[in-house]
């Protein structure tokens, strides 16, 4: 009834005069720079960068030859990235379209208000979860590489994918009823519409689904990556200095091994010598290939470590902090602009996690690099790749008139 009441008595109401406080003014500030500015700027970057990521993912998982592993890895990136792409549109949607408190028409504006801070839930817990799914596979395949290959298969991170996002929409379904469009008509025969709470979810309930949503998409995930990204860092550093240890001493045997070996030349001279030389060089022969290999996989294990850093960073503290948000505001009365703040610069932090991927898979991934390079250069090579063809049908058929002509 209150935007009846104002609506019928036009200028004779005045608004309440804005809260002049020295912590209300710098919370409208944080909220103009970060919510109006930033997290639009961002989410419209993160459209383009996921976008990319896709077209740069399907055509690495198309025309490389990638192993089982590698392949699993890359189904999870695209899954990530299809649920970031849609984080992004959706938030950048929310933040441009005018909010209003009552509405005279039933319209997408109205709706989209009533139910897109549900929608961008789904795709925020579900790209959650495909990152503790991909750091597990990539846990497995790094500290326990044998169980790995029975457990890891291309069917199984499909189903798994498609499992994460279904749970995520069913496990979503109650935001979707906590708030209701309330319907007043007015003295003179107008309708208002207004999003409210709904009033059969008590205080309790809505506490107690709080609690349980914070468990299953914030804290369990939470200590999922860190343990996960404590064991994959721990094995990359220990294999690192193995690697190091390995080459100063194949580097020492190698030494000893030209000091000992410079008079031989020929198989007759010593043929057991020789026959080792020739072991050697062919075990030269297949180390490029198992080097290739073994720098994809690291190069998979350094995008996903990375990813998750990111994760860690910028949305857990956003997820934790929201939790707390709602504990203190359900027990005070008023605004807490000290709160309200946070909560702003933790979101910017949230939308530039789901925005950036893009930027760290370049900056992490040499074969990322160097595919989107490819990428670009497409049109150029296809031009360039025209014009020779085009040049050696010329030349092809002048070479018939030129040997008429001799003749």
């Amino acid at each position: 009834m209150a935007g009846c009441l104002n609506r019928s008595l036009g200028n004779m109401t005045t608004e309440p005069p804005p809260d002049l406080s020295p912590q209300a003014v710098l919370e409208r500030q944080i909220h103009f720079y970060f919510m109006e500015v930033g997290v639009p700027v961002v989410c419209a970057f993160g459209l383009v960068g996921n976008l990319l990521n896709l077209l740069v993912l399907t055509k690495e998982k198309i025309h490389r030859s990638l192993t089982k592993m590698e392949k699993s890895a890359h189904l999870g990136l695209i899954g990530l990235a299809v649920s970031d792409f849609m984080f992004c549109l959706l938030a950048l949607l929310f933040t441009l379209m005018p909010s209003q408190s009552n509405y005279t028409e039933q319209n997408a504006i109205l709706y989209y208000e009533w139910l897109g801070s549900s929608l961008i839930t789904v795709f925020i817990i579900t790209s959650t979860w495909l990152i503790v799914v991909m750091a597990g596979e990539r846990y497995l395949a790094v500290c326990h590489p044998f169980k790995a290959r029975k457990i890891i298969s291309l069917k199984k991170t499909k189903i798994t994918i498609f499992l994460v996002y279904m749970l995520c929409m069913i496990f979503s379904i109650p935001l979707f009823f906590e708030n209701i469009l309330k319907k007043t008509k007015c003295v003179d025969n107008t309708v208002l519409y207004e999003i409210t709470a709904r009033k059969e979810y008590g205080r309790d309930m809505i506490a107690l689904r709080r609690m349980i949503w914070a468990l299953l998409f914030d804290f369990i995930p939470c200590a999922a990556l860190l343990y996960f990204n404590a064991c994959l860092i721990y094995k990359i550093h220990r294999a690192k200095k193995l690697r190091k240890q390995m080459v100063n001493g194949h580097d020492g045997n190698r030494c000893r091994f030209n000091s000992t070996t410079t008079s031989v030349t020929t198989p007759t001279s010593d043929p057991d010598l020789y026959s080792t030389v020739s072991s050697k060089t062919r075990s030269r022969l297949i180390k490029p290939k198992r080097k290739q290999s073994d720098n994809a996989l690291n190069s998979v294990t350094a995008t996903l470590v990375a990813v998750v850093v990111l994760f860690l960073i910028l949305v857990s503290p956003s997820e934790v902090l929201k939790f707390i948000y709602t504990k203190v505001t359900n027990e005070t009365h008023g605004k807490n602009y000290t709160l309200l703040m946070i909560k702003h610069v933790t979101n910017f932090m949230q939308a530039l996690n789901f925005s950036v991927n893009f930027v760290l898979y370049c900056a992490v991934n040499k074969s990322f690099r160097k595919t989107l390079k490819n990428l670009f250069c497409f049109c150029d090579h296809h031009s360039t790749h025209y014009h020779r063809s085009h040049n050696d049908v010329k030349l092809g058929n002048m070479v018939p008139l030129f040997k008429n002509n001799v003749s």
